[in-house]
């Protein structure tokens, strides 16, 4: 009798400088209004970034189009289009976190996941500890949730990804999502 694989969780941690505005193209309608909605181009480049991020690795897992993606963000408790991201019919589950000028996305096969990225804006102990709880948040309530800090690529923010007890959990580099320039112009990065 073989014994099954652990579900497996990936990871990919990108800078706002991989938000190009060639990517909105990816975008459903209401992931336009959305992006169309944030004030500030650091908002927008941060929202395109984890949107573009989740199409690509969705796209690259089932075999189809990021722009086919179907995205489902309905909140659980409010029915508002806001909620935790999902692909009607797969079975994958799927997290996106961001701050400062780093963008996160997590996708398990199965078993809850949830990532968070924080600035450090003050003691180090106490961010990460609310890094923590937030991806434990993210991946849902309920017993059999490890919460791990892991390396991100740019100095003063943390990352924590939550997911199930013998998930194994790679951190995957961003070029592997193919979040191609386009020729239009990128969104600025914003002073830190």
């Amino acid at each position: 009798m073989d014994n099954p694989a652990p579900p497996s969780v990936r990871v990919w941690v990108a800078t706002l400088a991989k938000a190009d505005l060639s990517l909105r193209r990816w975008l459903d309608p209401r992931e336009m209004d959305r992006f169309q909605s944030y004030e500030s181009q650091a908002d927008q480049a941060r929202f395109l970034l984890g949107a573009a991020m989740l199409r690509s690795a969705v796209g690259q897992e089932l075999g189809i189009r990021p722009e086919d993606v179907p995205v489902d963000r309905e909140c659980d408790n409010c029915g508002g289009w806001h909620g935790r991201p999902r692909v009607p019919g797969s079975s994958l589950q799927l997290s996106v976190a961001h701050a400062g000028l780093l963008v996160a996305f997590a996708m398990a096969d199965e078993g809850r996941v949830g990532v968070d990225v924080e600035r450090i804006r003050s003691s180090r102990a106490i961010v990460e500890s609310w890094t923590r709880n937030e991806a434990r948040f993210k991946a849902g309530s309920g017993v059999g949730l490890v919460v791990r800090l892991f390396p991100v690529p740019w100095p003063g923010h943390v990352m924590a990804v939550a997911h199930a007890k013998g998930a194994t959990v790679d951190l995957h580099p961003i070029g592997s999502l193919r979040l191609t320039r386009g020729g239009s112009a990128e969104l600025p990065m914003p002073a830190t």
